[in-house]
């Protein structure tokens, strides 16, 4: 059993992820949202895109647009436009952990974005500003996405040695 606190993930292997993200524009900023995640050990505060997991039977489409409006109180606006694929695996100890798909689309989002769900906070970044709080190890696809572009990245996270 694990402590209070304590990652879950350090200690044994999940399910696979698969998983969707929102890439908000208005005027030349980008929103982002702040979420509490655990990282090398330690609870840490991270700025991603809005998005999360795919729910059984449901499709990337429908699962976007419950993310965004749990999240961010935006109702999902026109056709989202497809932006490239993450494929990823958590390394812990040496050992997969498990394995991740993560799929960016460009959307548009009506209403003004609140913090909701387990969100902390909201808020709207340059590109120049968003790169540099992108520190989790899943980010890198999203920072290379922003600075060059691409439809395809392998990801690894990797922790404990």
């Amino acid at each position: 059993m694990n402590k209070p606190g304590e990652d879950p993930l350090q200690h044994r292997p999940r399910s696979d992820f698969l998983g969707v993200f929102a890439l908000v524009e208005r005027d030349q900023r980008i929103l982002m949202v702040q979420n509490q995640r655990y990282i090398e050990g330690r609870s840490l505060l991270t700025w991603d895109l809005p998005g999360g997991g795919v729910e059984a039977a449901e499709l990337l489409t429908e699962a976007l647009a419950r993310e965004l409006h749990e999240e961010t109180g935006l109702r999902l606006a026109g056709t989202p436009e497809f932006l490239f694929l993450q494929d990823g695996e958590r390394v812990v100890r040496g050992r997969r952990s498990y394995a991740w798909r993560s799929f960016f689309f460009r959307t548009q989002g009506e209403g003004e974005p609140v913090a909701g769900g387990e969100v902390l906070d909201v808020r709207w970044f340059t590109r120049e500003e968003a790169l540099p709080v992108l520190t989790a190890p899943y980010h890198a696809s999203f920072a290379h996405w922003l600075q060059r572009g691409g439809h395809y990245f392998p990801a690894n996270w990797r922790e404990g040695g």
